[in-house]
């Protein structure tokens, strides 16, 4: 089953900005996808440079598909996520 992490950086000063942002974002995806499962994270310390490290993680029950994964990079750039968002794709460890 596919797990897609997706990572990226927010200036300190623009965290409600983005937070309102990535409420609507994830209100428009739920509603494509009810049984999508969202969970946004940050770390808890931002850079010296002043950035927050925000981590958005989806499961999608029997795993996720291409099509939902174009779809959550489409709906971010659409709607102003930051444009420099890491993915990566991740299983469940073999046993």
């Amino acid at each position: 089953m596919l797990t897609l992490f997706v990572y990226y950086k927010v200036p300190v000063d623009e965290h409600a900005h983005f937070l309102a942002l990535v409420d609507k974002f994830e209100q428009a995806l739920q509603l494509k996808w009810p049984a999508l499962e969202v969970e946004i994270a940050q770390r808890p310390i931002p850079s010296a440079e002043g950035l927050e490290t925000w981590m958005e993680i989806y499961k999608y029950p029997g795993g996720l598909t291409e099509e939902i994964m174009a779809y959550i990079a489409q709906l971010a750039a659409d709607m102003g996520l930051p444009p420099k968002r890491a993915s990566e794709v991740f299983v469940q460890l073999r046993r």
